[in-house]
């Protein structure tokens, strides 16, 4: 067993509710990791009636629109950073902001400033036709290789249309950053990766660099760097051709854990390293990875009761794309998204069915510790919220809080709290069917908060063509624990 649940046990909690009661109030992983490190004797009061409060539970409801069409509570504030088809540094407006800003990340730099990174999940013929396996004609013309081929006669931005004369066209997508300085000031924006296709999400790895995916079919996944200039970016060949999104690294583990969200009915993976693919203080070196898969032999239904043994398969992986190489003994989830490491734990969502995930890595076990059907729903602020829904990306702090965005649901980002209820942070303006709450992440004071409205305009309007995106710095009235990466070169 992890030795942070023995030590909770050991202060009368269940390992249940210790898993499941991420804010401290009631007890969490951070106040076990206090009480690890000081023996038990110098925390006030036992991990039951805890000795911390988190500031988020004591947040106020959302007020109406700020002039941005941003709800917040009493004490809050937005600004907007990043507009699609404009210059985020008016001073050069050579560059202009990408459309559907998807995962994002903030990194520490040696000035002490910080970048904001940010995908792009722009759609081309990838995404309309890619997602569809079941479809094998049309799904096979909509691959990232058949496009490649096709791309000097057949521009991916149409897909549809043959040019004359021969035109490369570029895939649409890629990740580009926004860097402020000491003072939260905005002075520098600028690609960091290009030519690839509806990058979705990504995880900043502990070296300061970021990893993010694509989300088609047979989508790579790749390493870039936050500096300008940092460096041509790595694919990365040993974490399967599939429809990539959010990743977590656990340096201790020697794994790197991803996501997938294809269908809706997809699967959860990780790559491992052995020790000399790995050294310590380093980076992995990732043509020695290793595949795997997830199996949960008894069932998503016995973890939602507690906790359940898992075991890691490695996965067929020939360069073939994972749908056509599913092995019949991975368990299938209900669309992964978001996915996080912290003090030996692995939280991850499952959007269909709004659970989300702890896997202790070191008892080698997997439970919900989120499920709507099972515990207090809705908001204790304002009983007129509703329930959160479309659990997609998360970010945490270091004292385990989970800040959870909707794709769909109410436009949100949401806290949540110890009993399993939820306390809206934000909602941002525009139509749920039509975008969704992406890029969360915190800056290194961990007073601000970054998120993005991925297809909506300003005010939350419906964008033309589906061509929308706006990125909101959120200023707020105390600050959380978080340590982002300091921004390295490749």
């Amino acid at each position: 067993m992890h030795p942070l649940l023995v030590r909770a046990q050991q202060q009368g909690l269940t390992r249940r509710d210790f898993l499941r009661n991420l804010l401290l109030s009631a007890g969490s992983v951070a106040l076990a990791s206090r009480l690890t490190a000081c023996g038990g004797s110098n925390v006030p009061g036992p991990l039951v009636g805890g000795g911390w409060r988190s500031p988020f539970a004591d947040m106020g409801p959302l007020l109406a629109p700020d002039e941005n069409g941003v709800q917040l509570p009493a004490g809050f504030r937005s600004r907007v950073v990043a507009v699609v088809n404009e210059p985020p540094i008016p001073s050069n407006p050579s560059f202009l902001w990408h459309s559907d800003p998807d995962g994002g990340a903030v990194f520490r730099t040696d000035d002490g400033g910080w970048i904001y990174l940010s995908n792009s999940e722009a759609r081309d013929a990838t995404t309309l036709f890619g997602q569809l396996p079941a479809v094998p004609v049309i799904s096979e013309l909509a691959t990232r290789e058949s496009l490649e081929l096709l791309s000097p006669i057949v521009g991916p931005v149409t897909g549809l249309l043959p040019l004359s004369p021969p035109l490369v066209l570029p895939f649409k997508g890629g990740v580009s950053a926004l860097r402020f300085d000491k003072d939260g000031n905005l002075v520098d924006a600028y690609p960091v990766q290009r030519n690839t296709t509806t990058n979705c999400s990504g995880g900043a790895t502990p070296w300061g660099t970021w990893i993010n995916g694509e989300e088609i079919v047979d989508g790579y996944m790749f390493e870039c760097s936050p500096l300008r200039d940092g460096g041509t970016p790595i694919r990365l060949d040993r974490f399967g051709r599939k429809a990539h999104e959010m990743v977590a690294v656990d340096v201790a583990g020697r794994a790197i854990y991803h996501t997938e969200d294809l269908t809706g009915s997809d699967r959860f993976y990780r790559t491992v390293f052995p020790a000399q693919a790995w050294p310590a203080g380093g980076k992995p070196d990732y043509s020695q990875g290793v595949l795997q898969v997830l199996a949960v032999d008894a069932g998503l239904a016995a973890a939602r009761r507690g906790p359940t043994p898992i075991r890691w398969i490695n996965a067929i992986d020939d360069g073939r794309p994972q749908y056509q190489v599913y092995l019949d003994e991975a368990t299938i989830f209900a669309g992964n998204e978001g996915v996080w490491f912290l003090n030996g734990f692995v939280f991850f969502t499952s959007k269909g069915d709004d659970n989300i995930w702890a896997i202790d890595t070191i008892g080698g076990t997997i439970e919900s510790i989120y499920n709507p059907e099972d515990g207090p729903i809705g908001s204790p602020v304002d009983p007129n919220e509703p329930k959160l829904a479309g659990v997609d990306n998360i970010a945490m702090t270091l004292d385990g809080e989970m800040i959870v965005v909707e794709d769909g649901g109410d436009m949100r980002a949401m806290v949540l709290l110890p009993d399993r209820s939820t306390i809206p942070l934000l909602r941002l303006p525009g139509d749920p069917a039509v975008t969704e709450v992406t890029g969360v992440a915190f800056s290194p004071d961990g007073r601000r908060l970054y998120v993005a409205n991925q297809r909506a305009l300003r005010m939350g309007q419906p964008a033309a063509f589906g061509l929308g995106g706006v990125v909101y710095e959120i200023t707020m009235p105390f600050a959380v624990r978080v340590n982002p990466p300091l921004a390295r070169a490749l």
